[in-house]
């Protein structure tokens, strides 16, 4: 017995069809894993794969800059300017304190 290369389900070692899956098998291309290869856990394929970036350029880049030039500013926002106040006539921030009647 071995196991698919398409789906990781056992077959017969003369198999020349996956009976599970239909890929048609090649003895030629069978190969043993090598240090690179990895395993999909959900379907059990092992082989080599991309990775995220390497795989979808384009909505990924899109995704970064999202992240480096609005997501990661806006936290950085929040975070020092989180119950600041501003001074409505002179514009300056966090340089009051309570005003006690007095």
């Amino acid at each position: 017995m071995r196991k698919c290369p398409y789906c990781a389900e056992e077959i017969q070692e003369e198999a020349i069809k996956c009976k599970h899956c239909g890929e048609m098998l090649d003895k030629h291309s069978i190969k043993k894993p090598s240090t690179n290869d990895r395993k999909c856990h959900q379907c059990g394929y092992i082989g080599q794969m991309k990775t995220w970036l390497r795989n979808y350029n384009f909505p990924q880049f899109i995704i970064i800059l999202g992240l480096l030039f609005y997501v990661l500013p806006g936290l950085i926002f929040w975070a020092w300017g989180w119950r600041k106040y501003k001074c409505p006539s002179c514009g300056a921030l966090a340089k009051n304190s309570l005003a006690i009647n007095g």
